[in-house]
């Protein structure tokens, strides 16, 4: 009877122990989870929030409008008067001066210090030529003869300063009755300041009687 005792009794032991064992098993996870618990209400609890940290935006105070006084608009600047451009002065007129008298004595320079150069305007062949050797004849500086645009009639032209000059050859050549003017810039008769070289004198040959004058 007592060796059937023992192996009931050294299990009822193990029941007990293992009962024990489960219950503080299970205090164990239940104290777990109440820990648990506590953490995240403290985490929750003292977190701050993004809404709790940002700082009020400050409101500025509403400013006054300016007083309408009427001064506020802008004044349109006034616009600016429209001015007249001065009026350009007409060129000087050039005027033939007037023919000295037949008897009155000319103060000519020394011929060998004029220098004349003869333009043909017309369509007599050598009529420059010939003429450019009466007055190298009469001592005067000619230039080498040269053509010219066509021209109605024929004239003498002279630099600032051998007005007489000229009057001086247009009595000399009998022709003191052809029209004596100030030289142009440029030259008249298409020709150009170049092949005028240094001459005080222009004659430019028109279709009358110096064009016809003997060799």
């Amino acid at each position: 009877m007592e060796s059937n005792r023992a192996p009931n009794n050294q299990m009822a032991i193990k029941g007990v122990v293992l009962v024990l064992a489960l219950i503080a098993a299970g205090a164990f996870v239940l104290a777990r989870g109440l820990d648990d618990d506590e953490d995240s209400t403290a985490v929750t609890t003292t977190q701050p929030t993004a809404e709790a940290t940002m700082a009020p935006e400050e409101i500025p105070d509403p400013v006054d409008p300016p007083a309408d006084d009427g001064s506020a608009a802008a004044t349109p600047a006034p616009a600016p008067e429209a001015t007249e451009a001065p009026a350009t002065a007409p060129a000087p007129e050039v005027t033939q001066p007037p023919a000295p008298a037949p008897d009155e004595e000319l103060e000519c320079r020394d011929p060998s210090t004029i220098g004349v150069l003869v333009a043909n305007g017309t369509d007599v062949s050598g009529a420059a030529g010939r003429l450019s050797g009466e007055l190298n004849a009469a001592n005067y500086v000619t230039l080498p003869p040269h053509n010219a645009s066509p021209q109605t009639g024929s004239a003498f032209y002279y630099r600032a300063g051998y007005e007489v000059d000229a009057q001086c050859i247009a009595r000399l050549l009998g022709e003191s009755e052809k029209p004596l003017w100030p030289m142009p810039d440029p030259p008249p008769g298409g020709l150009t300041l170049e092949s005028l070289g240094n001459a005080f004198i222009l004659i430019l040959i028109g279709p009358d009687s110096l064009a016809q004058r003997p060799g």
